[in-house]
């Protein structure tokens, strides 16, 4: 169903040239001092787009690249943008790799650290965005191991990350507010060569540090008719690197409607085993981010089998895939995006 790369070596650009393919490169960031939170997408053809769906089967990626930004305050998004480009490049030489999607740019060296630029302005927009990161994993696993099979590739890379820069808030031509940035992320990487929906119809993706250690990853594909549940989970340590939950179980608690009219997990709970030591652990939405027609963003902590909770906050998603099909939905989000 899902086709799982560990690694370094999954930010090479694997997507050909076939019609339908995609690629993009996802990073996400929280500073619990500051309560900030980021999250940037770069996308090698938006398979989420109302436009690229339109164009399915025959949606060429360099016809649909795209970012997606956004910016989030005390649970409050304060800044988002989304647009497809044709001002795109990607390049990759001797593990360097340059990646340009019209306003966003990241770039990561020889030495696997990242840089990410952004600038959104243009002529008499009201709001726009400057920002400048550096990301830099902590752990670096370079096994590029693989784990199952599917027309869809999520790539584990950095799974814990230090996460630092500036941004700069514009109205107009006016910087209202400047932001320093210094916290905790992720990064990974997912392709595929089939629409969303070909395979599944929803699913919860997270990641949440548990200490100043260790930081908790995890996938979780909900049965329907077309296929049983899916579960998966991993455990990044900054001594002992990635490891997997053996006997991985994921249940959805507290299930409630959202104002997009989605019934989700408002709490998970997560059992597996880690080198014949079981885990337990109960993820819990702290603060809802941002509520999309077919996806919903929220911050979430980690509890432990004694219900003690994590002093920390992590990034987590629920996207409903099937509800890309719906011509209202569709409607909805062709508002946002914009082809620039």
């Amino acid at each position: 169903m899902m086709k799982i790369q560990l690694g370094m070596q999954g930010d090479i650009p694997l997507r050909t040239k076939a019609p339908g393919t995609y690629e993009w490169w996802y990073f996400d960031a929280v500073d619990e001092v500051r309560e900030l939170a980021v999250t940037i997408i770069l996308f090698d053809g938006m398979p989420m787009s109302p436009y690229w769906l339109e164009a399915l089967p025959d949606a060429q990626a360099e016809e649909y690249g795209g970012y997606a930004v956004s910016v989030y305050r005390k649970g409050n998004k304060i800044a988002g943008f989304v647009h497809h480009t044709k001002d795109n490049c990607i390049q990759y030489e001797q593990d360097a790799l340059s990646i340009k999607m019209g306003d966003v740019s990241m770039k990561r060296s020889q030495n696997g650290e990242y840089t990410i630029t952004i600038d959104t302005y243009f002529e008499d927009c009201a709001q726009s965005l400057k920002a400048s990161f550096t990301c830099k994993p902590i752990i670096m696993d370079d096994t590029n191991e693989q784990i199952g099979e599917g027309n869809h590739c999520w790539r584990l890379i950095a799974p814990i990350c230090g996460f630092e820069g500036e941004l700069l808030l514009r109205q107009y031509q006016d910087i209202v507010e400047t932001m320093q940035f210094s916290g905790h992320g992720y990064h990974d990487c997912n392709s595929g060569d089939d629409a969303l929906d070909a395979d599944y119809d929803d699913w919860y993706w997270g990641r949440v540090p548990l200490d100043e250690q260790q930081t908790l990853i995890y996938y979780h594909y909900p049965a329907c008719s077309r296929h049983d549940v899916f579960s998966i989970a991993f455990i990044a340590d900054k001594q002992l690197g990635l490891q997997r939950l053996q006997s991985c179980s994921i249940e959805e608690k507290k299930r409630a409607l959202t104002l997009s009219l989605m019934t989700i997990a408002r709490s998970i709970e997560i059992h597996g085993t880690i080198d014949h030591k079981t885990l337990h652990l109960r993820i819990q939405q702290s603060e809802a981010l941002e509520i999309g027609p077919f996806y919903y963003r929220y911050l979430i902590t980690a509890e432990d089998e004694n219900q003690v909770c994590m002093p920390f906050h992590g990034i987590s998603e629920y996207f409903n895939a099937h509800r890309l099909r719906s011509r209202f939905v569709q409607i909805l989000i062709k508002t946002p995006i914009q082809r620039l």
